[in-house]
This record gives C-alpha cells, structure tokens and sequence, in this order.
C-alpha cells in the first residue's frame, strides 16, 4: 500500500517538474526571441537610413506589401513621411514599426522623438520610460528623448517644464561619460532657469526669479545670471546687489550697466558713511575706484574722441598703382590716456557702404591725456569708385571706435568728405 502511495507521490511530482520545465524554457526561448528581435533592430539601424538612398517611398511601399512585418521598412517610411510633414502617415509607420518590432528599445526610441517633435510631451515621456535596461544606449536615448521634449517646452516658452525636462537629460547625460555633451546639457539648462526667472519677473514673483537665478548659477557661473540676480536686489538690498553685480562686471564688464554699478556701490557708501562704519565705507570706497578704473579702461563714451578733418587722397605707389587713402585726425579729450583704441569707418559711396578697420592704439604707444593723432590712414577696397561720383556730392562717413576688442563700437562722429 505504501509501496503503491509513493509511487504515485513520484509520478505527480514528475509531473509537476516537467510542467516547471517546459514553462522555463518556453520563457527562456521568448526571451531569446525578443533580445534577437531588439539586437536585429539595433544591428540594422544604419539600414534604416540607407534605404532612402536606393528606394523612393512608391518602391519601399511595394516591399511593405511583400512582408507587411517589416520593421526597418516601416522606420524608413516613417521618417520619410515625417520629411515630408505628412505626420499622420508617419505616424501609421512609426506604430507599426514599434508593434512589429515587439516594442524594441530603437523603434520606442524613434517614435518618442517623433512625437515630442510635433508636441506630443506626454505620450513622448511615457515612450522613454518604457525603454528597458539600463545600458549607455538606452541612456543615450532617454537623454535626447528627453531634450527634445525640453527644446519643445521651451520654444513654447513654458520655462518650468522644459527646466525639469533638462534636470532628465543632464541626468542620463552625466551618466554617459560624455563630458562634452553632459556640458552642453549643462549650458542650455543653465540658460534655461534665467529664461525662467524672466517669465516670474514678469509676472512680478521676484522670489521665484531669485530662486530660478540661483539654480542657474548652480549649474553654471555665468556673468548674466549673477548680473540678473543683482537687479532684483538693488531694489531693496545693496549688499547682495553689490556682491551680484560685481562678480558679473568682472566676468562680463560690457553687459553690466556702469551707472547701475556706480549708484549701489554709492548707496553702500552712504549708508556706511551715515551709521559711521568707517571699514565698511572704506572697503566699498576701494571697490568703487577699482570700478572707476576698470570702467575708463573698457568703457568708450562717445565725447572722450573727437575725429576732424576728413579727407580723401589719393597715392601712387612704387609700381604705378593708385591707392585711395581715408585720412582723418583723432584727438583724446580727456585728461586720461588711452593705451588701446580700435577705429572703424563706415562709408557710403553711391549708396554702397564699405567698412574699414585699423588699430590705431596700443600700450607701445598710447594717446595721451588731450593729445592728438595725425593724419590716420585707412586705405581703401580698390571696388570704391570714387571717379563715378557726381560733382558736389558728398562721401558719407561715420567713425565708430572701441577699447577691446571684444567690446561694442560707439560712434563718436558723423562726416561728409566733398568731392
């Protein structure tokens, strides 16, 4: 009897565990089958490119009707619909491309960036969440799934989601080792939050800008944020004003205001100077004149030059060939030299304008405090035909000058040469 019992026992177990079995590697043989679906994907995403290149859309469609299961046809159609802006093909395509391909990391890659390029965001997201597996490449398409989306949000000018869409990105894209992408990321989502802070200005929530700025200048010491977040507290708090716009005027001295500047830092000194602080008025005393000075060596005003007595002369040189010469004096009315000093001239000769550049400063040789340059000589484009200009007509001339190189140019007169 027991004999009998057990053996019944073996055969139900037997049973049981053949059962297990089967099932295992049934699941083994479908989980082969999809990675060989996704690696078949991946190993042919270049195809999908090429396709295009050997077939036109009426020859791939007539594939399609071959093998309607066709995945890498059903991607190039896509893009080849999306091309063209027929979206509601691409978007048959792209869906039957991700059913056939039993939803591969690359066709969910493809549709995502297809639908938040026509500002499909959510559907977008919901897309990039479902890649699988944690791989470099399925980071690398989350990252610009995402800031596609971000790029979207923000051309719709809806700052406070496109900011957490690139907080995703710079996410997976530190996480690529990819430096110069993860620092892109890092820029654009810097630039971002100020692009924030100027919608809560707007809509006067300064506390939100500040907060905004301040997540800037995490990601990314830049001179505008800095500069930004000064003029919100010059309305009520000169110190941290201060401390914001100087770090911008010593980053970026042509985007600060001077006369903003000037007027904190005179607030802060009359304040130290009324509640008798004679160490804070002397550090805000030092930082004014170190600003003074910083300003008169970046800083052109337009009545520091005057620029007289315009001509045009022509020269012959040694091999008979004669070259038309812009000459000009230039004088420094200030009492401070000028040791850098780039001038530009703009003429207008027969309603052409023609545009003329010279160095005419260096520390080698600087322009005095209320001295003169003599007979400065800009040669000019042999294309100016000065023979064509009718009598008593006269050359319109602007000069425009500047300190740096990098600075903007002011104009500091306005001349007309008679011919």
């Amino acid at each position: 009897m027991n004999k009998q019992y057990l053996s019944i026992n073996e055969y139900v177990v037997t049973i049981i565990l053949s059962l297990i079995i089967s099932v295992a590697i049934g699941l083994v043989v479908e989980l082969d089958l999809l990675f060989r679906s996704e690696d078949y994907i991946n190993s042919n995403e270049l195809k999908v490119e090429n396709l295009s290149e050997f077939f036109t859309i009426e020859q791939l469609e007539k594939k399609l009707i071959e093998n309607p299961e066709d995945v890498i046809i059903n991607l190039r159609l896509a893009k080849m619909y999306e091309g063209l802006n027929l979206l509601e093909k691409a978007n048959e395509y792209y869906k039957n491309a991700l059913k056939y391909s039993a939803r591969s990391n690359y066709t969910l890659y493809s549709y995502a960036i297809f639908c938040a390029k026509n500002n499909l965001f959510a559907h977008s997201a919901t897309l990039a969440e479902e890649l699988s597996g944690n791989s470099k490449k399925t980071n690398f398409y989350k990252a610009k799934i995402y800031e596609e989306i971000a790029k979207g949000l923000s051309k719709q000018k809806n700052y406070l989601a496109s900011t957490k869409s690139y907080q995703i990105v710079y996410k997976y894209a530190k996480g690529l080792n990819d430096f110069k992408y993860a620092n892109e990321i890092r820029d654009i989502f810097s630039k971002e939050y100020i692009k924030l802070a100027d919608y809560y200005m707007e809509q006067n929530e300064p506390i939100e800008a500040i907060a905004s700025l301040k997540n800037s200048l995490k990601l990314q010491k830049s001179a505008q944020a800095n500069y930004k977040l000064g003029l919100i507290y010059a309305q009520n708090n000169p110190k941290e004003a201060e401390k914001y716009i100087s770090e911008a005027f010593y980053k970026d001295p042509y985007l600060v205001n001077p006369y903003v500047f000037n007027s904190v830092l005179q607030k802060l000194m009359d304040s130290a100077r009324l509640n008798n602080k004679n160490g804070e008025f002397n550090y805000y005393d030092s930082k004014m004149t170190r600003f003074k000075n910083k300003v008169s060596q970046v800083y052109l005003y337009k009545d520091e030059l005057i620029a007289d007595n315009s001509k045009i002369v022509s020269k012959k040189n040694i091999f008979g060939k004669i070259s038309n010469i812009l000459t000009f004096e230039l004088k420094n009315n200030t009492p401070n030299a000028i040791d850098n000093l780039y001038i530009k001239a703009e003429l207008f000769v027969n309603g052409n304008k023609y545009e003329i550049e010279k160095r005419v400063v260096a520390q080698t040789r600087p322009l005095d405090g209320f001295d003169e340059l003599n007979n400065i000589q800009l040669i000019l484009d042999d294309e100016i035909k000065f023979n064509d200009i009718k009598e008593n007509n006269d050359i319109f001339v602007r000069y425009f000058a500047k300190k740096r190189e990098e600075a903007p140019w002011v104009l500091i007169k306005i001349d007309f040469i008679n011919t």
